[in-house]
């Protein structure tokens, strides 16, 4: 039993990792809209995509008949929090950055867990998880160090992505056990629009002609890949599901070329591999760490 739904699988096979793929290619088009909209800012980018997702998951709860029921609001509000925290800065994060860096800094989240583990809940962790801390940090230092596309403030935003990112993903594998992933999907946009507002709204602008469809893009990719995140966090450990979701960087490559990022270099994707190498290490250790006495 994995969140408190049975694991399903075919000859060995998690059906998580489909989710979890899907969830990579959706935030990858989430990442290339908002790339698109460098005159929108990033709380206005978060507003429209939460009216996007309020409206796509009413009408998703309804069709499926699944009530307006909560069970454990103050968890839902917390990872709607840390949500918006993370999105907010994800947004900055590819403002700033070539799509393939910011994704790839996104992807230190597993590397996050473990040092909150670490410094928060006081758990032991052996050698190899920490080499891949390690492993992890040379890569960001790789990218930052290196390469003139990669401005401080960018990595440090993407580096709070993967923070906040880290956080919400444990709650939702601890709110997957009682709430339905729709209900987890809707928390979410319901604390980001008020958030938006009051945070943002002197800043806003109204969107022009093509940035519309981008808008539309941008809400549509993001509700698609907190859907399958959700019910790919069912099947697999949040460390599991986020060194799946490494098959994202590879979408953002692509799509990076599209929005004139041009190709990555040699020394940017050496980093990236030392921070892959780095997080596939600490995935190997999957079983619970054992915390200080």
């Amino acid at each position: 039993m994995v969140g408190g739904h049975q694991m399903k699988t075919v000859k060995g096979f998690n059906q998580g990792t489909l989710w979890m793929v899907a969830s990579a290619a959706s935030f990858s088009v989430m990442a290339l809209s908002a790339k698109m909209l460098p005159e929108i800012p990033a709380f206005e980018k978060v507003f429209f995509r939460s009216l996007i997702s309020v409206v796509m998951t009413i009408y998703a709860l309804r069709a499926a008949g699944i009530q307006l029921r909560a069970n454990r609001k103050w968890m839902l509000l917390l990872r709607s929090i840390f949500g918006f925290g993370g999105l907010v800065c994800y947004f900055e994060a590819i403002a700033r950055l070539p799509l393939g860096t910011s994704v790839t800094i996104y992807n230190t989240t597993p590397i996050f867990a473990a040092i909150i583990g670490i410094v928060v809940l006081k758990e032991k962790h052996s050698t190899q998880r920490i080499i891949s801390i390690l492993l992890a940090i040379v890569g960001i230092a790789f990218i930052k160090g290196f390469s003139a596309n990669a401005p401080i403030d960018g990595i440090i935003f993407g580096l709070l992505t993967a923070f906040f990112s880290s956080i919400a993903y444990s709650l939702v594998r601890i709110l997957g056990k009682t709430e339905k992933p729709l209900i987890i999907v809707l928390a979410f946009p319901l604390v980001s629009i008020p958030l938006c507002l009051a945070l943002g709204v002197n800043d806003f602008r109204l969107p022009a002609g093509i940035e519309w469809w981008w808008l539309l893009a941008l809400g549509v990719g993001t509700q698609g890949g907190q859907v399958c995140l959700t019910h790919g966090l069912r099947y697999h450990t949040a460390t599991r599901a986020t060194q799946i979701g490494f098959v994202g960087v590879i979408f953002a490559m692509f799509f990076g070329v599209f929005a004139g990022d041009g190709r990555p270099g040699q020394i940017e994707i050496i980093g990236a591999l030392l921070v892959f190498f780095g997080i596939y290490l600490g995935a190997q250790q999957n079983s619970v760490p054992k915390r200080a006495q």
